[in-house]
């Protein structure tokens, strides 16, 4: 099978269980996630760098357990923390209830979809 084939899958398989508390990820201890009322107070009071590190680094560990380059390249797809931070902010505004994980896998997704397209298909701006 080729990997561009196993590549969602194995994305899928691994974020499954975090999407949906019930089915078995209560045996899963993640330290350090909030939830979005608690990431809007910080970055209101620009002291958010906690949940900042935090983010970044389930960012990266995501990256590498997947092989989805989620930061991009210079030069394509390149994704700076502070667009991540911008649209973390309007997710939890739109979801306040919602876990920062919840957002976090939100964000992950949507760059999934952006990194792994043809170069064909891409915007260019």
């Amino acid at each position: 099978m080729k990997r561009t084939a196993i590549a969602p899958a194995l994305l899928i398989a691994l974020l499954l269980p975090l999407c949906a508390p019930s089915a078995g990820a209560a045996d899963i201890a993640l330290r350090g996630a909030q939830n979005c009322t608690v990431w809007a107070k910080a970055r209101a009071n620009n002291d958010a760098r906690y949940e900042q590190v935090w983010l970044a680094g389930y960012f990266s560990g995501l990256a590498i357990g997947t092989d989805v380059n989620f930061w991009g390249s210079k030069g394509r797809d390149l994704f700076e923390s502070e667009a991540a931070w911008k649209w973390i902010d309007v997710y939890c505004a739109a979801n306040p209830e919602k876990n920062l994980i919840h957002a976090a896998e939100q964000l992950f997704l949507e760059r999934y979809r952006v990194v792994t397209r043809p170069p064909s298909d891409k915007v260019t701006k």
